[in-house]
Parts: C-alpha cells; sequence; structure tokens
C-alpha cells in the first residue's frame, strides 16, 4: 500500500489557507489574546504566540508567491518549529493565564470509569526490567513523531501535505486543551509509596523527559494521540510500516499510564482529537485537487 508520487495541481482559493493553519492558527490567537487580557507579566509571554502567529502568516505569504516544492516544505514544516517553541512557552505563560492545575479533576474522573488511575492501579505489576522496557516505549514517540512524517516528506509531498494537516489540526486542539485544562499527571500530583527503579534507562533518562515537560501538558495525550493518529496514517499510506511500528506503539501507550505521566482520561482524550486530526486529513484529501504545483 505505498503511495506514488502525485503532483499537486493549481492553487485554489478554498486552500488558500490549509485546516491545520486556521486550526493551529485558533490556538495561538486564543492564546495570545487571553495573554493579553491577564495583563503583567503575561503580556510578556503573550508576544511569543503573537510573534508565531505572524511568522505563519508571512510563511504561508511567501509561499504562495512562488509555490514549488521546497516552499510547501517549509511552509509545512514551520508548525513543528512553532509547536516546539509554543510547547516550552505554555511552562511561564499558562499558569499566568490563573487557570488552576485540573489533575484532581482528571484523578476524580478516572477513579469514576475505572475505580482508580493506572499509575496506582499497576503499582504491583512495577518490576526494573519491566520499567526500563516502557521507558524505551515511551521514548519511542520522538523518533515516530520525526521520522513518521519525515519519510513522506522525503518521499511524497502531497502524502506529506496530507500528514501535516491532520497532525496539526490534532496538535492545534490538543494546545488549547493544556491551556484550558492544565494538569502535571500523576508523577507531579500524586504520592506514591513505591517509587519508580529501573535497571538502567529509567535512571538515564527520567531527568531529562521530566525536564522536557512544560507541566500542563497531561490532558489530552499527544504522546497517545500523535502516535495513534500517525499509526492510522500510515495503515493507510503505508501499511508494511504500520505491522513493524504497532508493537512499539502499544508498549508507549502502556508506558504513559505504567510510568505515571498520565491518567487513563488523558489517553481517552488524545484518542479523540486523533480521530479528529485523521478525519480532517481525509477530508482535505478529497476536497484539495487544486492546489499549488509540486515542482521539487
Amino acid at each position: 500500500m505505498e503511495s506514488t508520487q502525485t503532483p499537486l495541481a493549481r492553487k485554489s482559493p478554498a486552500f488558500s489557507i490549509l485546516p491545520h493553519e486556521w486550526c493551529f492558527g485558533a490556538f495561538l490567537a486564543l492564546t495570545w489574546l487571553r495573554l493579553t487580557l491577564a495583563g503583567g507579566a503575561a503580556l510578556g509571554w503573550s508576544f511569543v504566540f503573537l510573534g508565531c502567529l505572524l511568522a505563519s502568516v508571512g510563511v504561508i505569504a511567501w509561499a504562495r508567491r512562488n509555490s514549488n516544492g521546497l516552499r510547501w516544505r517549509v511552509r509545512l514544516l514551520f508548525y513543528p518549529a512553532a509547536m516546539g517553541v509554543c510547547f516550552y512557552a505554555m511552562a511561564k505563560a499558562v499558569p499566568l493565564l490563573g487557570v488552576p492545575q485540573r489533575d484532581d479533576w482528571l484523578l476524580a474522573w478516572d477513579r469514576a470509569l475505572l475505580g482508580e488511575t493506572p499509575a496506582l492501579a499497576w503499582v504491583p505489576l512495577l518490576r526494573p526490567w519491566l520499567v526500563d522496557v516502557a521507558m524505551a516505549g515511551y521514548l519511542f514517540f520522538f523518533y515516530y513523531l520525526i521520522a513518521g512524517p519525515g519519510r513522506y516528506c522525503i518521499r511524497d509531498l502531497v502524502l506529506f501535505r496530507k500528514c501535516i494537516v491532520g497532525l496539526f489540526v490534532l496538535y492545534g486542539i490538543g494546545f488549547i486543551g493544556y491551556t484550558v485544562l492544565p494538569a502535571g499527571g500523576p508523577h507531579r500530583f500524586m504520592n506514591f509509596d513505591q517509587p519508580l527503579q529501573g535497571v538502567w534507562l529509567l535512571g538515564a533518562t527520567l531527568k531529562s523527559v521530566n525536564d522536557g515537560s512544560n507541566g500542563v501538558d497531561a490532558f489530552p495525550s499527544i504522546h497517545f494521540a500523535a502516535t495513534l493518529y500517525l499509526l492510522m496514517f500510515d495503515w493507510q499510506h503505508a501499511r508494511r510500516r504500520f505491522w513493524w511500528l504497532l508493537g512499539p506503539c502499544l508498549l508507549l501507550w502502556f508506558s504513559t499510564m505504567y510510568l505515571r505521566f498520565h491518567y487513563f482520561v488523558d489517553l481517552a482524550g488524545g484518542a479523540g482529537i486523533a480521530v479528529i486530526g485523521w478525519l480532517v486529513a481525509q477530508w482535505f484529501e478529497r476536497k484539495s485537487a487544486e492546489l499549488p504545483p509540486n515542482k521539487a
């Protein structure tokens, strides 16, 4: 089911701005406006999101002036860069919005659904070797997030565009979730009688993973959402790779709760935004017969 290269057709006014540009742009605009209205120290952080919004407008305009493969790739790759900037800015910016941490809500929802959140229910399953295996699965996210879209970026610009459309619709909604229901996850909110202990990998990586978090990124779980979306995308367009990566993704999803990073409801929320992103990508593919030409 490997896709073949398909030329992009002529541009259409209907898609002069792509769905993910609207969605991620809405996140940027809303966060900028909320921080501006909060005033004080929040006002300074508002310019980060305004700057990303203005930069996105500039990149879109630049890419449309002389559409070719290089400019399309720059336009599409702008969003992973903006995502990284915004993710780390939210560590300082979101607390200034005055929205309280909502770990208590997420824990209560888990207990209402499951009786107990997996971070506590799975304590009897803790084994140092399994903790290290789970951490390896958790780190797989960073490989798939880069290599998943990267494969299409190199091989097929049409599919790369479709992939980015759905992925950053997902990210736009997910980041709005971080600002509305900020939460740090069980490992930050809860006390555990039995700490996590690995053989080697956990100790070598856990501090870096925790330092890489922005402290408000529990709900929805983008670790779950992005990998589920990329798996669905590979099922449709690269079936062999789907089967190779299904096992590591299942381990990753287990690890998000086993290693106490997420509540179950975080994954449920992640599933919702993954499906929304995938459906938008399918709709976009059907409607985008007339977009700028691929001159790569």
